[in-house]
C-alpha cells in the first residue's frame, strides 16, 4: 500500500475512494477513470496520458492513487498520479514482481485529441503528432485558436526509455514500455505528459519533473503550504466541518484556471470542473465571496476583475465566458443576468482595503448598474425588471399569474435584491474613492429600491415577497424561494419578520430535512424528482438564505440566531454524506444527491464559515465585529485570516487562547472575554485598535491604500515571525505569479 508523507490536512480532507479529480489550480485539471477526462481550462482535450487512467484506490487533494486494469497477474501496478504547479501531468508508477522468477512487464501508453472540444463548441481543428527522440510531441490546434495559432501543446516522456513509439495518426500516439523486474522486487518510474502552449517550455517543465526523485512527494509538499500560507485555516471541535470547510478550498484551489489566457485576463474558478466548466456572471460572485479571504489579495480581485474585463460596452457582464469568447452560446437573448459581483467587489474592499484595486474596479461595476437602472427600471419606480427566466439563474421557477397570463417581463424580487444590495456598494465604492456625486446618485437610488420592495412588492396579507407585473401591479402567487432574498439587505423591518416565522420556519414549506427547496413543499409544481429548480434544495439559493437569515437576525431580533444556526448547519449537513461534496441539487426530503456530477462551485461556503461560524465581520469602517451563530460547537480557531495588512485569529475555547473569546491582530490580543457565548452580544474592535502597534511606528503606503506596522516587516517586506502566533510561523511565502495566483 502506497501512503504518502503525513500531512493533517490533506489527510483529513483525502483518504477516501470516491473522488478521481487532480489538479493544481493553474490550467489542467483531469479525473481518472478507465477514460480519463482531461481539460485545460475550459476545453475538454479528451484522454490523452492513459497513464493516469484506472480506478482509485485513495484519493487526497494532491493526489489520486489508481490502479490500472489488471495486465498480469504476477505483477501489481498501482500508480500515483497529480498534477503540478507548472501543469505537468505525472504518473508514478510502482511495479511489484510478486513472483520468485525474472519477469519482463510490457504496457502501452496512449492519448487521443481527435475529439477535443471548448465548453459549448464543436470539436475540429488541425491536429499534429512527432516522434522527438524518447518523446513524443502531440499539437491540438483546436485549442483556442484565437490566441493560440500554433495550438497547444502535449509532450509525452518517462524515466525510461520506450520499447516503441507510434505516431501515425495524427492527433493521437501509442507509447510501448518494457520493464524488466527481478523477482520479489519492486520498481518505480515516472511517465509525465506536459502541457503548454509553448512547446520548448513543455519541454522544459517535462525534464524538469523527470530529474527529480520524487515529483509526487514535492507536488504534497506545494499542497501541504497552500493549506499552510495561502488561506485562513480553521479547526473546531466538529470534525465534518473541519473537512467541509478545507474541502472547500481544495475545490477553489482546484477549479481556478487562466491568467493571461484569452479573455481570462486573471486567473478565475470557474463554475464547475466536472461540469459547466464556465466563468458566469451569476456564480462568479459567489466564488468571489469565498476567495476574497485568500491571503493574496490578488486571488479575490482577479475573480472579480476579470468579469469587469469581458464586460460588454453598454456595461451588462456576459452570462457565460471562456477565454475565446464572451459570446457563448445561449438560449436568452440578453446574454446577461444577475450577478453580486459589485457587492463581492465591495466585500473585498472591506477585507482587504485596497484602494488601488477598488479603483480598477468601479468602473465596470459602476457601468453594470446603470445598465439595470436603464434597461430593467424603465418607469423608475426602484424594482428591477427579468425578461427571460434564465437571466435569474433559475431555469425553471416560472411564476405564477392570477389569471394564468404571464408578463413579457416581471418585477423581480431577486434582482431587486440583487439591485439594491450591488447600489449600496458602488456607492461605498464612489465615495471611497472621492466620487462624491456618483455615491449621492446611487445612494439615493438604493433608498428609492429598498422602499419600493416594502411598497410594492411585500404582501402583508401573506407575508410574502412578492414578484410584480409592471403593467398591472398584479402580484405574482409562487413561493420560489426568492421571497427570503430581501433578507440579505436592511430593507425588512420587524413587519417582515412573518416571513421567517410563517413561511422559512414552516415544515410545511421550507423547512425541510434538507435545506432548502428552491420551491414550497406546498406549492403545487414542488417536485424534487422531475423538475430541475421547481423542488429540489440548491446549495446557492440556500446560501442566500442562510446569509440573510443570520444577518436580520442580528439586526432585528437576536432570538432567532439559533434557528439561524440550525439552518447553517443542516445545509453544511447535506455536503458531508459522509464524506465532503458538491453536487449540483439535492433531494430536500432524502437529502440525495440529484445531479450526476460534482465539485460544483455554484455556492459560497468560506465566507459563511468566517462570518457566522467564526463571527469575523469586517464593517465599512475599517473595525471588525465579533459575532458568531450559537453553532454549538464546544471551541472553534479562525487563524491567520488577511485583513488590511494584519493577520486575524479569532478563537473560542482554545488551548492557546484560554477560556472564552480571544482575538489576536498580528499574535497580539485585542480582545479577551472569558465569559463569551456565542450568540450572546456583538463584540467590537475598533480600527485604532487594530492598528495600534505595539513596538512599532505605523506608515501608509500610498500605492496600497493600506496602513502598515512598520515592525512587523522585515527587509523583504514580508511579515516578521517574531510576535506571530504558532500558526503563523511558517516557511516563507513563494512567490507566486499572475498566472498561478494560489
Amino acid at each position: 500500500m502506497i501512503l504518502p508523507e503525513p500531512s493533517p490536512v490533506l489527510d483529513l480532507v483525502g483518504n477516501r475512494t470516491d473522488k478521481n479529480s487532480v489538479g493544481h489550480g493553474k490550467n489542467v485539471a483531469l479525473y481518472t477513470g478507465t477514460l480519463s477526462r482531461f481539460f485545460f481550462a475550459t476545453h475538454n482535450l479528451g484522454d490523452v496520458f492513459s497513464a493516469v487512467d484506472g480506478s482509485t484506490i485513495n484519493w487526497f487533494p494532491d493526489q489520486t492513487i489508481v490502479s490500472p486494469k489488471a495486465h498480469s497477474d504476477d505483477v501489481s501496478d498501482v500508480r500515483q498520479v497529480c498534477v503540478t504547479l507548472d501543469d505537468v501531468v505525472v504518473s508514478r508508477i510502482h511495479l511489484t514482481n510478486t513472483t520468485d522468477r525474472q519477469l519482463s512487464y510490457r504496457f502501452d501508453i496512449t492519448g487521443d485529441c481527435r475529439g477535443s472540444s471548448d465548453w459549448r463548441n464543436k470539436p475540429g481543428g488541425m491536429k499534429e503528432t512527432r516522434r522527438d527522440r524518447d518523446i513524443v510531441v502531440l499539437l491540438d490546434k483546436n485549442v483556442f485558436p484565437e490566441f493560440l495559432p500554433g495550438g497547444l501543446a502535449m509532450v509525452i516522456g518517462g524515466s525510461v526509455a520506450p520499447a516503441k513509439i507510434d505516431t501515425n495518426v495524427a492527433g493521437a500516439y501509442r507509447i510501448g514500455y518494457e520493464i524488466e523486474l527481478p523477482a520479489k522486487t519492486e520498481r518505480i518510474i515516472v511517465l509525465a505528459c506536459a502541457i503548454d502552449p509553448d512547446v520548448s517550455r513543455a519541454k522544459q517543465n517535462l525534464n524538469r519533473v523527470l530529474s527529480k526523485a520524487d515529483p509526487v512527494a514535492e507536488n504534497r509538499e506545494d499542497w501541504a503550504r497552500f493549506y499552510e500560507q495561502d488561506v485562513p485555516s480553521f479547526d473546531c471541535s466538529d470534525h465534518g466541518m473541519n473537512e467541509l470547510y478545507a474541502f472547500r478550498w481544495f475545490l477553489l484551489k482546484f477549479s481556478t484556471t487562466g491568467g493571461n489566457l484569452g479573455l481570462f485576463k486573471y486567473p478565475v474558478t470557474l463554475e464547475g470542473r466536472q461540469a459547466f466548466q464556465t466563468y458566469c456572471c451569476y456564480s462568479a460572485s459567489f466564488m468571489a465571496f469565498d476567495l476574497n479571504w485568500a491571503d493574496d489579495p490578488r486571488v479575490g480581485f482577479g475573480q472579480i476583475a476579470t468579469m469587469a474585463s469581458v464586460a460588454y460596452e453598454d456595461g451588462r457582464f456576459p452570462w457565460y465566458t471562456s477565454p475565446r469568447t464572451n459570446h457563448v452560446p445561449l438560449d436568452h437573448p440578453s446574454k446577461t443576468g444577475c450577478s453580486l459581483l459589485p457587492w463581492a467587489a465591495w466585500k473585498f474592499f472591506q477585507i482587504h482595503g485596497r484602494r488601488d484595486l477598488l479603483a480598477q474596479d468601479y468602473p465596470a461595476m459602476a457601468r453594470n448598474v446603470r445598465w439595470w437602472i436603464s434597461d430593467r427600471d424603465p418607469d423608475g419606480n426602484g424594482l428591477f425588471s427579468i425578461d427571460h427566466q434564465l437571466e435569474t439563474g433559475m431555469d425553471d421557477l416560472e411564476r405564477r399569474w392570477p389569471g394564468g397570463r404571464r408578463p413579457p417581463r416581471y418585477e423581480a424580487v431577486d434582482a431587486t435584491t440583487y439591485a439594491y444590495v450591488n447600489l449600496r456598494a458602488v456607492a461605498a465604492m464612489a465615495l471611497t474613492l472621492g466620487q462624491s456625486e456618483d455615491a449621492k446618485y446611487f445612494s439615493a437610488y438604493a433608498n428609492k429600491t429598498g422602499a419600493a420592495l416594502n411598497a410594492l412588492c411585500w404582501d402583508g396579507k401573506t407575508a410574502r415577497y412578492l414578484d410584480r407585473d409592471p403593467q398591472t401591479g398584479a402580484l405574482s402567487d409562487y413561493n420560489a424561494i426568492t421571497m427570503f432574498y430581501p433578507l440579505l439587505t436592511d430593507v425588512p423591518g420587524r413587519e417582515q419578520l412573518r416571513l421567517i416565522s410563517g413561511h422559512l420556519l414552516n415544515e410545511n414549506e421550507f423547512w425541510l430535512p434538507h435545506p432548502l427547496p428552491a420551491l414550497s413543499k406546498s406549492d403545487p409544481e414542488f417536485d424534487p424528482a422531475k423538475r430541475y429548480w421547481a423542488g429540489p434544495a440548491w446549495p446557492a439559493a440556500t446560501c442566500h438564505v442562510i446569509e440573510g437569515f443570520a444577518d436580520t437576525a442580528r439586526r432585528l431580533d437576536r432570538s432567532l440566531m439559533p434557528k439561524a444556526a440550525e439552518l447553517l448547519r443542516r445545509a453544511m449537513a447535506n455536503h458531508l454524506t459522509p464524506r465532503a461534496d458538491f453536487y449540483e441539487h439535492y433531494d430536500p426530503i432524502t437529502g440525495k444527491p440529484l445531479s450526476t456530477f460534482r465539485d460544483y462551485m455554484h455556492s459560497w461556503w468560506i465566507d459563511l464559515f468566517v462570518r457566522h461560524v467564526a463571527g469575523l465581520l469586517p464593517q465599512d469602517d475599517g473595525s471588525l465585529i465579533i459575532d458568531p451563530l450559537p453553532m454549538g460547537l464546544e471551541r472553534y480557531a479562525l487563524r491567520n485570516v488577511p485583513f488590511r495588512g494584519h493577520r486575524v485569529d479569532v478563537l473560542y475555547n482554545e488551548t492557546e487562547g484560554g477560556a472564552g473569546l480571544r482575538v489576536r491582530v498580528d499574535g497580539r490580543v485585542v480582545l479577551a472575554d472569558r465569559e463569551f457565548v456565542p450568540g450572546t452580544a456583538a463584540k467590537r474592535i475598533s480600527e485604532a485598535r487594530i492598528n495600534r502597534s505595539k513596538g512599532g511606528a505605523w506608515y501608509h503606503d500610498p500605492h496600497e491604500g493600506l496602513a502598515r506596522p512598520q515592525a512587523a516587516l522585515n527587509q523583504e517586506g514580508t511579515r516578521s515571525s517574531k510576535n506571530a502566533s504558532p500558526s503563523e510561523k511558517s516557511p516563507a511565502r513563494r512567490a507566486r505569479s499572475p498566472s498561478s495566483i494560489f
